[in-house]
C-alpha cells in the first residue's frame, strides 16, 4: 500500500445530519404529517437517485440538485416550504462543518500520504482544506470527474490523477453504499468507517473511528 484516500463529509467533517434536522422542522412546521427520521431518509433516497442520474452530459452540481431533491420531497409529503432557503442553509453548513478530532489526528500522523476523494463541488471542498489546513496531497471530487459515487469512474478517474494503480490505495469513508462498495466495484481495498455503530453486513471490513484504522496502520 502507498496511500490512503478518504471520502470527506462523514468521515473527515460532520455529516449534514443537524441540518436535516432542521429542514424536518420545517416541513412538520408547514404540515408534514410525518416525523423526523421518515424526513431524512427520504432526503438520502432522493439525494442519492438525483446524483445516479448526474453523470456524462446529465451532470450537475451537488448544488444545483440540492433543490430539485427538496422539490421531490416537498410532493411526497404534501406541503410547501422556502425551497431557497433550505437550499441556502445546506450551502451554508458545507463550508462550516467541524471536522472530527480523529480525523485530524489522523491525517496528522499516517504513515502514508493522504488523498481526498469525495463527492462535492470543488468550490466548498478548497474552501474547506484551506479553512482547517488539512493535510493532503490531493484532491479529486465529483465536479472533476463528471460523476458521483458509488460509479467507478469517479475512483478510476481520480486515481488517474494520484497517480496510483488500485492495488496501492486504501479508501475509507462512511458510506457503505458510495464509499465501501463503490471502491470495491473499481477494485480498491476498501474500509468502512462505521461511525454511527450500525450493524456490519458479513464480509464488510469495518473500523468505528480513525484511531483504530491509524493504530492497525502504525503497527504494520
Amino acid at each position: 500500500m502507498k496511500a490512503i484516500i478518504l471520502d470527506f463529509y462523514g468521515t473527515i467533517v460532520r455529516e449534514a445530519h443537524a441540518v436535516l434536522e432542521n429542514i424536518a422542522k420545517t416541513f412538520q412546521a408547514h404540515g408534514a404529517k410525518i416525523g423526523a427520521e421518515e424526513v431524512c431518509r427520504m432526503w438520502w433516497e432522493e439525494f442519492a437517485k438525483q446524483c445516479d442520474a448526474a453523470y456524462s452530459d446529465r451532470f450537475r452540481l451537488q448544488r444545483e440538485l440540492y433543490g430539485p431533491t427538496l422539490q421531490v420531497m416537498q410532493k411526497r409529503a404534501g406541503v410547501e416550504v422556502d425551497i431557497d432557503a433550505l437550499v441556502q442553509e445546506i450551502i451554508e453548513f458545507t463550508v462550516t462543518s467541524q471536522p472530527f478530532d480523529d480525523a485530524l489526528e489522523f491525517l496528522d500522523r499516517c504513515p502514508y500520504p493522504c488523498y481526498i476523494l469525495s463527492n462535492v463541488d470543488d468550490k466548498e471542498l478548497q474552501i474547506m482544506v484551506r479553512k482547517n489546513k488539512l493535510a493532503v496531497k490531493g484532491t479529486y471530487t465529483s465536479e472533476q470527474a463528471g460523476e458521483y459515487k458509488p460509479r467507478k469512474g469517479i475512483f478510476e478517474k481520480g486515481l488517474q490523477t494520484f497517480g496510483y494503480e488500485p492495488r496501492d490505495v486504501l479508501y475509507v469513508g462512511d458510506s457503505l453504499r458510495n464509499d465501501y462498495y463503490g471502491a470495491r466495484g473499481a477494485g480498491i481495498e476498501s474500509v468502512w468507517l462505521n461511525r454511527r455503530q450500525a450493524e456490519v453486513p458479513d464480509t464488510v471490513v469495518s473500523v468505528p473511528d480513525f484511531r483504530v484504522l491509524l493504530a492497525s496502520l502504525l503497527d504494520r
